[in-house]
């Protein structure tokens, strides 16, 4: 009789109300610790693991790198700069997030090229940012700030140039190859040339020897790189801006690179 005494006494300390407190905070606690799971996986997650410097990510794939090279020895004409920058829009628009952009200028100072004005890796828009997992808003601001921005300065810094006494168009190709400017976590290199392609410097001058200035070029090694060159028009070169020119430089391209195409932008 005692025992079911104390058994009698011992329910009734927990009523049903008692109970179905002591169950929603049981649940409570379990959506604690799944929300504490799911946060530590979000702050851990790979998409965050990216250099502040540069945004590239060593923990995700990097399909391509997109090479762009800009001979602004001359001027760019309005037409050349809207199509340049167009064409470069194209390009970041197709980009995967984690493709790496690296945008370099000929430089007559160093015979060759200069250090990059562009060397980024293409972090979210903020297009396809969860709402759960980032803050669009900020990644929005990223994109613009650290990575738009810079491009279009580049850009804009590059086409302003102008009339320097030396293109060395070889010097800047051989330098990516040598100073290892392709990016070894790339899947795909894409090279772009933008230049009026009137090789003058001391490796050979056009202006002097014509296409035979291309045909006597070292070979270099741009293997990997698949090649486009968007070939700027220039009234004033016309009559070295030939045909024989053209196919000079194809073979050139062709023998050292994954040559795509060679593309005429007028003046």
């Amino acid at each position: 009789m005692a025992a079911a005494r104390s058994r009698a006494r011992h329910r009734s300390r927990f009523s049903a109300e008692d109970r179905k407190g002591l169950a929603v905070i049981a649940v409570s606690l379990t959506i604690l610790a799944l929300l504490a799971v799911f946060a530590l996986t979000v702050l851990r997650a790979p998409e965050r693991n990216y250099d502040p410097v540069s945004l590239c990510n060593s923990s995700l794939p990097r399909f391509a790198q997109y090479i762009v090279v800009i001979d602004a020895s001359d001027t760019l004409s309005a037409y050349q700069a809207h199509f340049l920058k167009t064409h470069l829009a194209g390009l970041l628009d197709k980009a995967a997030v984690n493709d790496r952009f690296s945008v370099f200028v000929l430089d007559d100072h160093y015979n060759g090229l200069s250090e990059p004005v562009v060397d980024l890796c293409k972090p979210n828009t903020g297009r396809d940012v969860s709402a759960l997992t980032a803050n669009r808003q900020f990644v929005q601001a990223l994109y613009r700030e650290r990575f738009e921005l810079p491009l279009d300065r580049a850009i804009a810094s590059a086409v302003a140039r102008g009339d320097q006494p030396v293109s060395p168009i070889f010097e800047a190709l051989s330098d990516v190859a040598a100073l290892n400017h392709f990016d070894p976590a790339a899947e795909n290199v894409h090279l772009t040339i933008v230049s009026d392609m009137i090789q003058n410097s001391r490796a050979g001058s056009v202006f002097k020897l014509g296409p035979a200035a291309v045909d006597g070029l070292p070979l270099i090694d741009l293997r990997r790189a698949r090649t486009r060159v968007l070939w700027l028009d220039r009234e004033k070169y016309q009559q070295y801006q030939t045909a024989e020119l053209q196919a000079s430089w194809k073979d050139y391209l062709d023998s050292v690179s994954r040559l795509e195409a060679i593309q005429r932008v007028r003046n």
